[in-house]
């Protein structure tokens, strides 16, 4: 008896130790400001450069020097950043450091991914200080967080930013939000193979993440879109009828968008995504298909997003 009971707690201990062995990680923001304060002893760019490298990028967690290499981030364009922005770095930064106090929140929509999409393994997240181009992006098991756009709110002083940066920052839904759209990626398997796949690739992370979580980081995009559903609809559909594969009309063109808003493709896979799922009845394979994207040019067809929209 005694050795079955050993026996069964040593499964539990294990079963918590499992359960516990991934990491929400923001030791990277304590590094970043850490660098930050020192620049007022700089008495040069040079010098500015030199801390931000061995006070922050020399001091990269594993993580963090994963996203370091996807990203390309240098010590002299932190100290481009934080010169022409000064106002917002300083409005932001309490916000960041308050990511610490929220891996709970964090934690409980992990767990809300594992117990709903199938086969879904937690991975690790790092929350660092990136250079505004990017929000969040994934890696083996790893989601990787740009804390200064994913933490801003609307109350961060935008008024040095770029038309573009002022549209995104504030709008991405809050942290939580990120990590909940970034772990779908981290669930989705298969290649990006072309401009349909892109779109759905990341529509599809804003529809699960709603539908599991009812959380979305794109709610000014596909806000735009259904304002303008079957426009975007039809040019979509004849983009993809004369087999374009130009992603810069529809995704990841915050610079380009001219006068409308940037990254519609996010709200397009949405939609694509939407009309499929209701279709089917048996919604356990509906989300299994919406997770490969190997199924991604026939759930479009499935869907009927091709069909003209008067």
């Amino acid at each position: 008896m005694k050795a079955i009971t050993g026996l069964v707690f040593a499964m539990l201990i294990h079963g918590v130790v499992l359960a516990q062995s991934h990491t929400i990680s923001t030791e990277d923001i304590t590094h970043f400001w850490e660098a930050y304060d020192e620049l007022t002893s700089a008495k040069s760019k040079a010098d500015s450069i030199s801390i931000i490298q061995q006070k922050y990028i020399d001091r990269a967690t594993g993580h963090f020097k994963t996203f370091i290499r996807i990203r390309k981030f240098t010590a002299e364009e932190y100290v481009t950043l934080l010169g022409k922005y000064p106002q917002f770095w300083k409005s932001v930064r309490p916000l960041t450091e308050n990511i610490a106090n929220r891996k709970d929140e964090i934690e409980a929509v992990l767990q809300k991914f594992k117990n709903e999409l199938p086969a879904f393994e937690i991975p690790d997240v790092c929350f660092a200080i990136g250079c505004l181009r990017t929000g969040g992006t994934t890696g083996d098991k790893l989601i990787l967080i740009g804390s200064e756009i994913a933490a801003a709110d609307k109350y961060v002083v935008k008024d040095e930013l770029t038309p573009w940066l002022k549209s995104v920052i504030g709008n991405t839904g809050d942290i939580v939000s990120m990590v909940a759209h970034e772990a779908v990626h981290t669930r989705q398997k298969g290649r990006n193979t072309d401009l349909l796949v892109s779109v759905m690739n990341e529509g599809i992370a804003d529809f699960v993440t709603e539908l599991v979580s009812e959380l979305n980081i794109n709610t000014h995009i596909h806000n735009y879109g259904k304002a303008h559903a079957c426009e975007i609809r039809n040019e979509f559909s004849e983009v993809i009828r004369q087999k374009s594969n130009d992603l810069k009309p529809w995704l990841y063109n915050g610079n380009s968008a001219g006068n409308r808003i940037a990254d519609l493709g996010y709200y397009v896979g949405y939609a694509i995504a939407e009309l499929y799922y209701n279709k089917q009845s048996d919604k356990q394979k509906a989300l299994e298909w919406l997770l490969d994207r190997s199924k991604y040019r026939r759930i479009y067809e499935l869907s009927g997003y091709h069909e003209r929209c008067n």
